[in-house]
């Protein structure tokens, strides 16, 4: 039993010359913690490190111990690479400086699918076609414009939303845009900081055109007042009383005569499940005291007018 995983006479053969079986069994439980920590991705490079001679990387590759996954970069054992392993093989594959981007980025953050392709984005000038890999190459990549989740290197949030703007159709990108910000919302210093930094591209325009439709004028209640109280004027409707107190409640807009509440909601509004809460606590107050809250963001106003116009018709004629 004391023979138990100590290397065979082939197997150090095929490591090289003066191979002892404890230096051999030091070299793979090095291999062993760097595939681990690359989810099985290793690069050739990587291999030579920990001292693997030509013959040693024939010999696994044969044996099936390894697996080449793209040109010198192996996949350490049997069987398909998960999702991590295929991310590092492709960053390892396309080095110096590659980084997680468009669709992949995305996924890292849990906002999108893959679809297929790893995608990864790089200044280097290398025209290798990798099998299951969409390589993006860029003049400069700015430093500012990359981070790392998990240890990976991704394109940031801002420059991600940027990259998808210019190759998805605008629906699928406005779900992914909608997505991150009810997550958290959206910077728009950080959006802005990475537009200048990227000037030309053609994504610019698709990114501008989801923030005009989706993040209010302001970020404070005033701005949303402003807005809401230009469109009733548009629309024929009468104006409210405007933050005053109902049922000891400060609230938005009421029209007395027709005991109806209006509360605009700014982007912090889902930001915390805990104010969604309280806001319920405030609806259910009203309605208990006969008064219908109404609940309209800059969103509803801008994209769905109609459907908005109409329901404020139900509760407040129209001159």
């Amino acid at each position: 039993m004391s023979d138990v995983g100590r290397p065979t006479r082939t197997e150090c053969a095929s490591s090289g010359p003066g191979c002892s079986a404890d230096r051999y069994l030091d070299r793979e439980r090095q291999l062993a913690e760097l595939a681990l920590r690359q989810h099985r991705a290793v690069g050739h490079d990587q291999l030579v490190r920990l001292e693997y001679s030509r013959h040693a990387i024939r010999y696994r590759l044969r044996g099936g111990r390894l697996q080449r996954i793209h040109p010198g970069v192996y996949a350490v054992g049997p069987g398909l690479l998960d999702q991590l392993g295929r991310w590092y093989a492709a960053l390892l594959a396309t080095r110096p400086s590659p980084v997680l981007s468009h669709l992949s980025s995305a996924a890292k953050r849990g906002l999108a699918r893959e679809r297929g392709h790893v995608h990864v984005t790089t200044a280097s000038r290398s025209t290798r076609e990798l099998h299951g890999v969409t390589v993006h190459r860029t003049r400069r990549l700015d430093p500012a414009d990359v981070t790392r989740i998990d240890g990976l290197p991704v394109t940031t949030l801002a420059r991600t939303l940027l990259d998808l703007a210019e190759t998805l159709p605008f629906d699928r990108f406005e779900r992914i845009f909608e997505e991150a910000d009810r997550r958290k919302p959206l910077d728009l210093e950080d959006l802005r900081a990475c537009v200048a930094r990227n000037p030309g591209r053609r994504g610019l325009k698709g990114l501008a055109r989801a923030v005009d439709l989706y993040l209010p004028v302001g970020d404070a209640n005033e701005g949303l007042e402003w807005t809401f109280q230009r469109l009733l004027d548009e629309e024929g409707f009468p104006q409210p009383q405007m933050n005053v107190l109902v049922a000891g409640l400060l609230v938005d807009c009421y029209w007395p005569e027709a005991s109806f509440v209006v509360e605009l909601d700014s982007r912090d509004f889902h930001t915390h499940w805990a104010q969604q809460e309280r806001d319920r606590v405030r609806d259910a107050t009203l309605l208990r005291v006969g008064v219908t809250t109404l609940r309209v963001t800059h969103r509803r106003m801008t994209r769905e007018r109609y459907e908005l116009v109409a329901d404020l018709a139900s509760q407040v004629p129209r001159a």
